[in-house]
């Protein structure tokens, strides 16, 4: 029992750790977006892949172990089909995290600010942030949504999860564009004005 009770604890303390540096870094980001990234945002950025690279190991390693135990003390453990939702969200993550660390970072590093970036390219990198951002905070609801223990199917569960990163997805590209299209406007009023001067 005690050996449980520290991987659980271990366990949500990752994930406090993890949720709590991507809501930092998510709203900070979004104040900078319209400017080109200075050698301490770069950092911070880096910063913020290795805790949640760390952090993401470390669930896996106690969440592993949880699992482990349960099977250990109840042969039907696996039989819950929100466990089974909870793994695919968090291999959901762990894919996007390697698929950001290929192709996403790349982008991020660069000097161009993220509104100056390619429309598209600016899209993709929204979306790969909605994924994540839906995926740890779901497998964070995961986790203590007890009442779901062998009451809900993966079925409904999954469509919460899809539902979720669908509406998140088309909220950032939203907001984005528009916050792209408020800095081009402002830009150009700028430059009109420099010229008439």
């Amino acid at each position: 029992m005690l050996i449980k009770n520290i991987l659980v604890y271990l366990h949500l303390l990752a994930m406090a750790v993890a949720v709590g540096k991507m809501l930092e870094y998510d709203f900070r980001f979004l104040r900078f977006v319209h400017l080109s990234p200075t050698a301490e945002r770069t950092a911070e950025l880096l910063r913020t892949k290795i805790t949640m690279t760390h952090a993401l190991q470390f669930l896996w390693l106690t969440g592993v172990g949880l699992v482990y135990l349960g099977y250990a003390g109840n042969p039907h453990y696996l039989e819950n089909e929100k466990l089974w939702m909870k793994f695919v969200t968090v291999s959901a993550l762990t894919l996007n995290g390697v698929l950001m660390h290929r192709f996403a970072f790349p982008h991020m590093l660069r000097t161009t600010p993220f509104l100056a970036l390619p429309f598209r390219t600016m899209l993709g990198l929204s979306l790969f942030a909605s994924m994540s951002s839906v995926s740890w905070l779901f497998a964070a609801f995961l986790g203590i949504a007890r009442s779901w223990n062998n009451t809900v199917s993966f079925q409904y569960v999954l469509s919460i999860y899809l539902g979720l990163i669908a509406v998140t997805a088309v909220g950032s590209m939203v907001l984005l564009s528009t916050l792209r299209q408020y800095h081009f406007k402002r830009s150009l009023v700028s430059v009109m004005e420099f010229s008439s001067d």
